[in-house]
């Protein structure tokens, strides 16, 4: 009767150090009694700490897969064999701005896309890893903005066992598909600058060799030439300078100077040009100018462009072209502004683009490459600084260049 007694308080002390247990994560480690019951004892200890090595093995892992898929450039999503979403990143969240928490909702029902759908349903019914790039319209706010993604699904299903689900990468590809758009459109453009002049030349000096023409004429195709020539010319040297602007390093002369005086150098350049369009050109200075850093050259090149254009597709009655020079405390600002018949405000977004053309035929007539503008917004940002344009139907156009200045 006393063993069984003292048998029942050990198991009663147990029971109350596994209740313990589970309230405090803990075991009092007090006790006495026979050498089973303290074996027992000592076991559900071990026991414990087991448990405890567990539960923080399986912690330390969580975080590092959370560590890892939030730090990932891609989109994850982790969904059952039924393709109901399991676990998704906060990366592919950012990606398609979910308006509904997508975790134990469908495939389809959150991207309400059959291609990702069938995607995803080929891969469980394969086992064998499917990619395909795929549009996407993703939600930006009240509207939809055509997204471009790579798409890579992947089987979890482990051998000879059951599928456990799928895993979904997403890769934004939204940027490089519009780079190559660019560039296929700079091909093209270019392609047809330079064949317009070439076609020229090559035409008159076929009717020259062909023919002997009088010298009046002879003189007259010659002149046709060399002013296509010229153009063609042109033409490189601004795609020679885009590209060296575009560079990760443009080579700028660097020195301190004030803008008033690249302004008197390009008017001055400029005189021919000013009286042969009749316009009237006004400047305005602010006194006490600051200076500014960068390479005088390249700014004497954007101030010409910004002028040219003014000239080129200004007011046709009474042309006027005001540039106006500023400053505020952190940089200097240069306006050239014309009183023509403004942009219209589908072209403003794609007016420093290169070859972009608002008139397309006025344009070309007028002798321009359509890179001007595309040199002075990148001219500016090589300086760190920017180009705005500020217009309104039949109220001329503005363009505002911003350098950083320096004080001395």
């Amino acid at each position: 009767m006393v063993t069984t007694w003292i048998l029942w308080r050990q198991l009663f002390r147990i029971r109350n150090d596994i209740r313990r247990l589970a309230e405090e994560t803990r075991i009092s480690t007090g006790g006495k009694g026979p050498a089973v019951v303290r074996e027992i004892y000592h076991q559900l200890r071990r026991i414990e700490h087991r448990q405890r090595e567990m539960a923080q093995l399986v912690a330390d892992e969580d975080l590092s897969l959370r560590a890892i898929l939030g730090s990932m450039s891609e989109g994850v999503l982790v969904a059952n064999a039924d393709l109901t979403v399991r676990l998704v990143n906060e990366r592919l969240q950012r990606m398609f701005s979910f308006s509904r928490v997508p975790v134990g909702r469908t495939i389809l029902e959150v991207f309400r896309h059959h291609l990702l759908h069938q995607m995803a349903q080929r891969t469980v019914d394969t086992n064998q890893p499917q990619a395909n790039e795929m549009p996407v319209d993703v939600r930006d706010g009240d509207k939809f903005v055509p997204k471009h993604f790579q798409v890579t699904s992947v089987s979890l299903r482990q051998p000879k066992q059951g599928s456990a689900g799928i895993l979904i990468v997403f890769h934004d590809v939204t940027q490089i598909r519009s780079l190559e758009a660019v560039r296929k459109d700079f091909v093209a453009n270019v392609s047809h600058e330079l064949r317009t002049p070439l076609s020229i030349l090559t035409g008159y000096l076929e009717t020259l060799l062909e023919s002997s023409p009088d010298a009046a004429t002879r003189r007259r195709f010659l002149l046709i030439m060399h002013k296509h020539a010229q153009r063609l010319n042109l033409l490189v040297d601004d795609l020679l300078q885009l590209a060296r602007l575009e560079s990760r390093e443009p080579h700028l002369n660097w020195e301190r100077f004030q803008l008033q005086g690249c302004i008197e150098k390009v008017l001055e350049k400029s005189e021919p040009m000013i009286q042969a369009s009749g316009a009237v050109v006004e400047t305005r200075i602010a006194p006490d100018l600051p200076t500014i850093e960068a390479d005088q050259i390249k700014i004497e090149q954007a101030v010409f462009n910004l002028l040219d254009n003014a000239l080129k597709y200004g007011g046709k009655s009474d042309p006027r072209v005001l540039i106006e020079v500023d400053y505020s405390p952190v940089e200097v600002i240069l306006k050239v502004k014309d009183n023509g018949p403004g942009i219209p405000l589908s072209d403003q977004p794609h007016i420093f683009e290169r070859f972009y053309r608002v008139h397309k035929d006025r344009s070309r007539d007028a002798g321009g490459t359509g890179l001007g503008l595309s040199i002075v917004k990148h001219t500016a940002q090589s300086h760190g600084g920017n180009v705005e344009l500020e217009s309104s139907p039949g109220q001329g156009a503005t363009f505002i260049v911003r350098l950083p200045r320096v004080d001395v």
